[in-house]
């Protein structure tokens, strides 16, 4: 987990809320991190089995890689983003997937997601992305419109993902 000064955000969208401010994650966040992390598994009808030893592992990975932002509200954290680095290869583009989007159920709609999303946003291209991806359940209707509403166009499905188990 990185610096602790706040993230500048150079194409803001939309003011950031009042007293909240966008930052990398630092370790004293890692409990508040695991709980968030839980709690949006739950919502999505998983059981998450993230713990800290595996949370620090993929921290620390090389590719694909992972960074964490959160948003603090008068010291506490109350919303996170987890974006992974990954790439289009036959266009030669990076791309950052916001892999997680996370607002406390207290401050959801006061703005915090979308300047969660703005800072990705600007992580994104200081990386040299050409491109910044999200995924959501067929039936998250509300999550969605938020993202339509922050600038994300609907990408077709041209096909299927699959999965395997590398034990």
């Amino acid at each position: 987990m990185n610096s602790t000064a706040p993230l500048t955000l150079t194409r803001p969208r939309h003011t950031t809320p009042e007293g909240v401010t966008i930052r990398p994650a630092q370790w004293a966040d890692k409990s508040a991190l695991l709980a968030m992390i839980g709690a949006l598994s739950r919502h999505h009808g998983e059981a998450a089995t993230l713990d800290l030893p595996a949370l620090v592992h993929l921290l620390k990975a090389d590719m694909p890689w992972l960074k964490l932002i959160v948003a603090e509200h008068h010291g506490r954290v109350i919303g996170y983003a987890g974006l992974t680095g990954g790439m289009r290869l036959q266009f030669g583009e990076r791309v950052m997937d916001l892999h997680h989007l996370f607002v406390d159920e207290a401050h959801r709609g006061t703005g915090i997601g979308r300047a969660l999303i703005d800072a990705a946003h600007d992580l994104a291209k200081s990386w040299g992305c050409g491109r910044m991806t999200v995924g959501t359940m067929t039936t998250n209707i509300a999550a969605q419109k938020a993202y339509l509403a922050c600038g994300f166009a609907p990408v077709p499905m041209t096909g299927k993902r699959f999965s395997m188990a590398v034990a």
